[in-house]
């Protein structure tokens, strides 16, 4: 007698369910993109694009930039098929502290599709990289300062205005969790 508590016709059934197909084809998707070395390129041509942005660039000031690129790099082969080899933090935790606007979000978004371009993915492959990619806007982009939170305790509130001074801009970089009065 088996100890596996599932049925034959049950296993069989989850093996080819919708979900389990859909991971299959992802899985054909991160092969065909060209792997890992597809991803590190995309992701050295954008972080090289996010670094130099007279906006964007001020929140990866102080970073290690190759940890960020290979820390991106793990989490997309994830996300696409490739393994899950990432350890850190997901969108929602490792944004929650940096106020994202939708702006922003799409300027991103652009330079993504832009380095997608540059690495020479296909523009079929780059749809659904893309369409991932939007997929995570609910958990970075915020709409006021008050939807962020520091990722511990005494963090203060990334908020990196537009420099060429856009509507709605805050007017500190840095916003502590706690006013104090001055």
């Amino acid at each position: 007698m088996s100890t596996d508590r599932r049925s034959s016709d049950r296993a069989t059934a989850e093996r080819r369910s919708p979900e389990r197909e859909a991971i299959t084809e992802f899985v054909g998707y991160f092969d065909e993109m060209g792997g890992r070395p597809a991803i590190e390129l995309v992701h050295k041509h954008l972080y090289t694009k996010l670094f130099a942005h007279p906006w964007l660039g001020k929140f990866f000031e102080g970073k290690d930039r190759a940890f960020l690129e290979s820390q991106q790099t793990e989490f997309m082969m994830g996300v696409l098929g490739g393994g899950k080899i990432y350890g850190g933090r997901g969108p929602l935790q490792a944004h929650k502290h940096q106020f994202i606007t939708e702006e922003i979000f799409q300027i991103r978004h652009e330079m993504l599709k832009d380095s997608m371009t540059m690495a020479r993915i296909p523009e079929h492959l780059q749809a659904r990289w893309l369409s991932v990619d939007l997929g995570m806007r609910r958990s970075i982009v915020k709409e006021s300062t008050d939807q962020c939170v520091g990722r511990y305790a005494n963090e203060d509130i990334m908020v990196v205005p537009d420099p060429d001074g856009g509507p709605n801009q805050p007017l500190y970089q840095y916003e502590p969790r706690i006013k104090t009065p001055v």
